[in-house]
């Protein structure tokens, strides 16, 4: 038997409806906030991500499904979504020439990390992302809208954790003090800090190994080297929050796990997951766009993890989808009329099946159960000579007899 390889799901109809009910929720819930859908490709120059990401990350030093291509060229995987919205909108000269973009995207992205629950090597996220402003509403704004997002779908108890990482100009003196901290207990880092420590001392901050975490903790912290532009952008953040009741705690240590990101960061957690507790996250990206050789546009944006919210939500009872109308016939002449009012009544936006291969009722009537059908449409000869259908309610019971004509009608009257 052929399998799929690990840390890669099929998702099967029964799992379906939920999954539709979260990004549906969250397509409106873009549409309220002005935000326009963009589709970005699964497979980028490598490139893309090396630039955007940061090459000392674990994403794209450990985790990215990379490969060359007939023509030499290394391409990957997209193992996020940020690196390509930037790329797609510095490509494409018409979007960057106006004032403010807000793009929303969903769709899988690829890691090769060791698979366990909420973390796959294929997974599935939706994110927004704002471009071209550097007003701190923005922040709020996408914040705002993912806990927007989180309520309607009713996920359970969560923390939003919020951050300010600097900027260009006030980071350099954090991390000189970072770096001098941690070089003191440089023997206790686990071996990828020890690498850390010279490539990229602020990932120190991020890692779960738990002797780093115990350095954590009396480490030099953020808020005493930002300077007052990143202060009063911050502050701002937490007024907005604040005056919309949105709480949230501030987590000093929180610096996410990718490159680009200054002033604000942020997460949505949860004790629900085990390890992998963040089901959202995000923050500004003011640089990011120079770096893929566009004008100077500052941003911000996020990322939800899909099969996270969906481990979240498990419990919760999603209507499924329900044939309107199964028809039930007894083959032949019946069969011939079923195939015309099949085409009819779903040229008239009813959801309707039949099964050809019996002309019995009795296994007929069992599949409308099984399709959880509203109602059954019977066609036996009696129907015939009088040229009228049985439409039976499947939930009540009840049974009516309707002229052939009358039937779209009638259903529409019924509102299913």
């Amino acid at each position: 038997m052929i399998t799929k390889p690990p840390g890669i799901e099929d998702i099967f109809p029964d799992k379906i409806e939920k999954w539709n009910h979260v990004l549906q929720t969250a397509k409106n819930i873009f549409a309220l906030y002005n935000f326009k859908e963009i589709i970005i490709p699964i497979l980028e120059f490598t490139e893309v991500f090396s630039r955007g990401l940061g090459t000392s990350t674990d994403i794209v030093s450990k985790e990215m499904f990379s490969f060359q291509d007939r023509g030499q060229r290394d391409l990957t995987l997209r193992p996020e979504g940020t690196a390509s919205v930037v790329r797609a909108f510095v490509e494409n000269g018409e979007y960057n020439r106006l004032a403010l973009n807000k793009f929303f995207y969903y769709g899988p992205m690829f890691r090769a990390e060791k698979p366990q629950k909420g973390r796959l090597r294929q997974f599935n996220q939706f994110g927004a992302e704002v471009f071209g402003s550097l007003d701190p509403f923005y922040d709020f704004e996408i914040i705002s809208l993912i806990n927007f997002i989180s309520q309607k779908i009713k996920i359970p108890t969560y923390t939003i954790l919020l951050n300010s990482i600097g900027c260009l100009k006030c980071r350099p003196e954090f991390i000189k003090n970072l770096s001098s901290y941690y070089k003191q207990h440089q023997q206790e880092l686990c071996p990828d800090c020890q690498k850390r420590l010279e490539s990229n001392p602020l990932r120190l901050l991020d890692c779960k190994n738990k002797s780093c975490q115990n350095l954590k903790k009396d480490a030099p912290k953020i808020n005493r080297f930002i300077c007052k532009e990143c202060q009063v952008h911050y502050q701002t953040v937490k007024k907005y929050l604040s005056e919309q009741k949105i709480s949230y705690k501030e987590d000093p240590c929180l610096v996410r796990g990718l490159d680009y990101y200054t002033k604000t960061t942020f997460e949505f957690i949860t004790d629900q997951l085990g390890g992998q507790n963040a089901f959202a996250a995000g923050g500004r990206y003011d640089n990011l766009v120079e770096q893929f050789q566009g004008q100077p546009t500052p941003a911000v944006g996020f990322a939800a993890g899909l099969e996270r919210i969906l481990l979240l939500i498990d419990d919760q009872h999603i209507p499924q989808t329900s044939l309107d109308v199964f028809i039930i016939h007894n083959g032949d002449k019946s069969l011939e009329i079923a195939l015309k009012i099949l085409d009819l009544l779903r040229k008239n936006n009813f959801k309707v099946d039949l099964d050809p291969s019996h002309n019995n009722f009795k296994p007929q009537f069992k599949k409308a159960d099984r399709e959880k059908s509203k109602f059954a449409l019977i066609i036996g000869e009696e129907e015939i000579k009088t040229k009228t259908f049985s439409l039976k309610n499947l939930q009540s019971g009840q049974q009516e007899s309707v002229e052939t004509d009358k039937i779209i009608d009638y259903l529409k009257k019924k509102e299913i």
